[in-house]
């Protein structure tokens, strides 16, 4: 148990239908007309609608150039090798599929296809090749038992496969949903492989535009925002989920255990939704829901350095509820009758193929420590000695992290003794968690205590790794300095300097803070020489610090100062650096930072090489938002002259904007934190800006942290007039009927 480690003993759909004339005006002059094919009777036709009309000209040069420039438009990749033979084939053979399919002629329908198949035109069609696969298939695939012609199918097959493998799946997803529906799972998860095969041997194209846009969500309800690593080119989260229905069909987790894992695709709560309403059965339904649930549950597990950041940004936010939510659904996945997690590599097996590493326990352990939970903290360490796991090196590590987030100095020197004691060797980050803890906790005598074993264990080669020792330096400086002992700091940084490791600009940003601050500018010059003589460059950090001790000896050219030091630097004063610099100006809430910040904005609105966009405006409304200001006559003021300025350049806040003003809001303590949060949200409305998942989590939890229940109630009515909540969101809902504060 914890106490034990703590006592002595964590697009309109732009078509290239103008590339052919339609079928029912007038033709190209081409010699070849397609022979009228007699309709199948059981072929509904009706469902076929008119296609657009196209450009109309018969002078095959003009009608060659015009498609040129349309596919030119379109972006389509290889334009300028299309050849102009092959763009009256690809425009006479169009014509021809287009009357095919309004005759219901899906043999001369596949022989079409296969012909622009093998000229490799199909991308050609640009956002219409959906729109062909698509009604092919309803020629074919109907939702009834009624079988189809054997060949029929695979020619409407083989078009769903190629056009799913140019990024129009809809086709293929119908295809493998009435295989699922008739009970032939294997026919579903056939079609499934054959696509794999087709698209892995071509090279990849970029998905076409859907014709609903809809934002990412996680399936759990989990808001993650670290999913930028999900590899490239992968099957469409629709294929995927029909591949795992045809699992669920079969009872076999272990099968949809595997596509996911080949294929950790991004779960789209939207899509799932709409992929499951195409089954009546409501018992198959619940079951699929359930596989899905427990399959991202094991792709998030997968993805364990993601995961551990997701989890260390959930702390920053003491976002407790979603951290408890994902820990219990990975307790469970270990403790189910049928297991599809690992504790540990000797249970790994094909049905538990996701080991829970040791990096993911000590992220959940710091999280809870640093959301002040160490009830919760204590549970998890007692599953882990429940599941035969030993905490290692990095869990200790996490161990003290969170007591140095908590300030519990002395859990933490017992903590590390009973370490010691187990035989567990601290590493370089371990050392730097309790100096760290010590220091913040002002005992700087047993940090540098510490230090001293430290270094005379990297000396010696007896830490148990061997990475950078830097961190730990430099937080001893920054502790040194935090604990006033600025003349041992400015030794230890001399002594860097000579003897290694040798100083980086995060050593002499904490310098500069603590000068800056103190407006002591000659030790701020100083420092500046060192850092230029050490080969270093200032980053946004660095400037913004000098500019605070500018500011603070009362130079009014202190801004122009920081320019030419950029300059000198060789450092471009662009739109980044411009708005870090802002940024750190801002988080002084002062007077004098805000207005330097002001005249910074203003700075880069006359500069052209780095204006500001909709990021920096974004970030200093949310910082004039977030915090609560000395002069708030002067933040109200700039707060409507930035909103003046976004109008002048036409920016207008989008979904996102709103999420970070909404939330940076609803941070602020005070009343008119949630007057401007209730503001935002009515603007939304009234400029019919859609609202989704995320909107609505921000919105609850926020007004559950500053437990304003009646408006929390009111919201929540707005919220079920569009959506129906799951996973998180509804959580959140039953702690405002509960009035249970996060």
């Amino acid at each position: 148990m914890l106490r034990h480690a703590t006592t002595k003993t964590w697009r309109t759909t732009v078509v290239l239908d103008f590339l052919a004339p339609t079928a029912f005006g007038y033709r190209l002059g081409s010699s070849k007309v397609p022979l009228a094919a007699k309709p199948s009777k059981r072929h509904n036709t009706e469902r076929l609608a008119e296609f657009p009309v196209s450009v109309h000209t018969q002078i095959p040069a003009i009608l060659c150039e015009n498609i040129k420039q349309r596919i030119s438009l379109l972006s389509q990749p290889g334009a300028a090798a299309v050849s102009d033979p092959d763009i009256n084939f690809f425009d006479e053979k169009v014509v021809e599929l287009r009357r095919a399919l309004k005759a219901g002629d899906i043999a001369r329908v596949g022989e079409l296809w296969s012909q622009l198949e093998d000229r490799k035109l199909l991308r050609l069609l640009g956002p219409e090749l959906r729109v062909f696969s698509e009604r092919a298939t309803q020629l074919c695939f109907t939702d009834n038992s009624e079988p189809w012609v054997a060949d029929e199918g695979k020619i409407i097959e083989g078009m769903a496969i190629a056009a799913a493998c140019e990024g129009a799946v809809n086709a293929l997803k119908t295809c493998m949903i009435t295989h699922i529906k008739r009970g032939d799972s294997q026919a579903a998860l056939s079609l499934y492989r054959r696509f794999l095969v087709h698209s892995s041997n071509q090279t990849a194209s970029e998905p076409l535009p859907s014709s609903t846009q809809e934002d990412i969500e996680d399936v759990n309800g989990l808001a993650l925002n670290f999913l930028g690593d999900q590899p490239s080119h992968q099957p469409n989260f629709s294929l995927v989920l029909a591949a795992i229905a045809a699992h669920a069909l079969e009872d076999s987790f272990e099968g949809a255990l595997k596509i996911m894992l080949d294929n950790p695709v991004r779960i789209n709560q939207f899509i799932q939704k709409e992929f499951l309403a195409s089954f009546d059965d409501f018992s198959f339904r619940a079951k699929v829901q359930s596989y899905i649930h427990r399959l991202d549950i094991a792709r998030l597990i997968s993805r364990h350095h993601s995961l551990s950041t997701h989890i260390a940004n959930l702390s920053s936010n003491q976002d407790l509820s979603q951290i408890q939510v994902l820990y219990q659904a990975i307790i469970k996945g270990l403790n189910d009758p049928e297991p599809y997690l690992a504790a540990r590599d000797s249970q790994k097996s094909r049905q538990r193929p996701v080991v829970i590493q040791e990096i993911n326990w000590a992220a959940f352990l710091t999280g809870f420590l640093q959301c002040n939970r160490r009830d919760l903290a204590e549970n998890l360490w007692n599953d882990m000695l429940n599941h035969g796991i030993q905490p290692g090196v990095i869990t200790w590590t996490a161990l003290l992290d969170g007591f140095d987030s908590m300030g519990e100095a002395d859990a933490a020197s017992t903590s590390w003794d009973n370490m010691v004691s187990q035989g567990i060797r601290p590493g370089i980050l371990t050392y730097r968690a309790i100096i760290s803890t010590l220091f913040n906790a002002r005992r700087p005598a047993d940090a540098i205590e510490k230090f001293a074993v430290f270094k005379r264990e990297l000396a010696n080669g007896s830490l148990s790794d061997t990475g950078d020792a830097l961190p730990v330096y430099n937080t001893v400086l920054h502790g040194l300095l935090n604990n006033g002992r600025p003349g041992d700091a400015d030794a230890l940084l001399q002594d860097l300097r000579q003897k290694g490791p040798k100083p980086d600009i995060v050593s002499y940003n904490t310098f500069l803070r603590h000068h800056g601050r103190r407006g002591e500018f000659r030790a701020v010059s100083v420092l500046l020489e060192r850092l230029r003589e050490d080969g270093l460059t200032g980053d946004a950090f660095t400037f913004s610090s000098v500019l605070s001790a500018l500011l603070k000896v009362g130079r009014t050219d202190a801004i122009d100062i920081i320019l030419s030091l950029m300059k000198k630097q060789n450092v471009e004063p662009n739109v980044a650096v411009f708005s870090a610099i802002i940024d750190q100006q801002l988080r002084e809430s002062s007077e004098q930072g805000l207005r330097t910040a002001m005249e910074l904005l203003q700075k880069m609105e006359t500069n052209p090489d780095a204006q500001p966009n909709d990021v920096t405006y974004t970030g200093v409304l949310a910082s004039l938002h977030r915090q609560v200001w000395p002069n708030t006559v002067l933040a109200e003021e700039c707060r409507r002259n930035v909103l003046k300025r976004m109008k002048e350049r036409n920016i207008r806040p989008n979904r996102v904007t709103y999420h970070i003003l909404i939330k940076a809001c609803l941070e602020n303590p005070e009343a008119e934190g949630l007057q401007g949060a209730l503001g935002y949200y009515r603007e939304m409305a009234n400029r019919k800006v859609p609202m989704n998942y995320d909107t609505w989590y921000i919105l609850l939890h926020g007004l559950i942290s500053r437990e304003e229940w009646a408006v929390a109630d009111e919201m929540v009515e707005d919220l079920l007039r569009y959506i129906k909540p799951v996973g998180a969101l509804e959580s959140l809902i039953g702690r405002i009927q509960r009035r249970t504060a996060i």
